[in-house]
């Protein structure tokens, strides 16, 4: 009896022993770079990544550059010697931080670039979503309206490779009406950092030198259209009369939408964008296979595995049903009420 006591006590004992181990052990590492903290996207993403993360029983060492290439590639040292097991970076300048990517690999820490490709250099892993697709939605999208006319194309920085996937998607649908001279395409420009005041200079330029008022504006980005919508009002160019484009669901975005000013936007679910590269992360951290990797996009080096998540159209009939669910925004920020 006495001993069957003594083996249920070494028993329990060794229980709670396991149970305190387990308790102790270290979460995984994930580090995660951003470019800044200034945009309410980055914001964003930043919760809904470390969320996901600690669901997944990770730990997310979050760092932003402050708009510095040369800080990003500092903090990546730094996060791999603070234990990271995987970085997840969202770059500055792809043409320089192929340096995070050696210095990685150096340490055996994989690296995923996010919703950025980085050139030249042995990439583990690109995720972001289909860039060539939100070109084609938005030119499909406006050319139902208008198919005959003027069009303007507004392309993003072109040292960001997004914005050279966005114009081949966007030239790519329009193969066809320019061949068939149903389109012309008036004027084509890429525009520094994808900003609103130098979307409002190359308009203002092409506007007073041309004397023409385009029939469609293919804009790449939100912040750009809200550039010209605003050069637009100074011109006394009405709601409508100029088919406008853009991308990311900005809230302006979509209160131009409801006022009429802009057309459509292309919405990029971020939180999906962000849970998906925690997800990945912890993946590549338990040496799992990326079965969702099914796509190849060539950097310069390499054909990097891909996961592309699918972009979705959004109007002013489809508000409700996307930005909003998703409470990317609430319908008071974006209708007043």
């Amino acid at each position: 009896m006495r001993n069957t006591f003594i083996n249920r006590s070494i028993l329990f004992c060794i229980i709670i022993l396991l149970l305190l181990s387990c308790g102790k052990q270290d979460k995984v590492k994930i580090g995660f770079l951003f470019p800044n903290m200034v945009s309410d996207r980055y914001q964003k993403e930043k919760v809904y990544f470390s969320q996901r993360l600690q669901e997944l029983g990770g730990e997310a060492l979050v760092k932003d550059a402050n708009y510095d290439d040369k800080v990003q590639i500092n903090q990546a040292k730094e996060l791999i010697n603070s234990g990271a097991k995987v970085l997840v970076v969202n770059c500055l300048n792809l043409n320089t931080e192929a340096a995070i990517i050696r210095d990685a690999h150096d340490k055996n820490v994989k690296v995923i670039a996010y919703d950025r490709l980085i050139r030249n250099c042995d990439l583990d892993y690109y995720l972001s979503f289909d860039n060539e697709k939100v070109g084609k939605l938005m030119v499909d999208y406006v050319t139902k309206i208008r198919p005959n006319g003027n069009y303007v194309l507004l392309c993003g920085d072109k040292g960001d490779q997004n914005a050279v996937f966005v114009k081949k998607g966007q030239l790519d649908a329009l193969t066809s009406s320019l061949s068939a001279k149903k389109i012309n395409i008036s004027y084509n420009v890429f525009v520094e950092d994808w900003s609103g005041d130098n979307a409002r200079i190359a308009m203002k330029k092409f506007l007073d030198l041309s004397g023409e008022i385009p029939d469609v504006v293919l804009s790449s980005y939100d912040g750009m259209s809200t550039g010209v919508i605003n050069l637009f009002k100074e011109y006394n160019i009405q709601p409508g009369q100029v088919l406008m484009t853009g991308q990311d669901a900005e809230l302006a975005a979509c209160r131009n939408i409801v006022q009429g000013y802009q057309t459509m936007t292309i919405y990029k679910s971020v939180k999906t964008l962000a849970y998906k590269a925690a997800e990945i992360a912890i993946k590549i951290s338990n040496n799992e296979k990326i079965a969702e990797a099914t796509s190849k996009v060539w950097n310069g080096q390499i054909d990097v595995p891909a996961i592309l998540l699918e972009p979705a159209t959004v109007d002013i009939n489809s508000l409700k049903t996307t930005v909003i669910a998703d409470g990317f925004h609430t319908e008071s920020e974006i209708y007043g009420k």
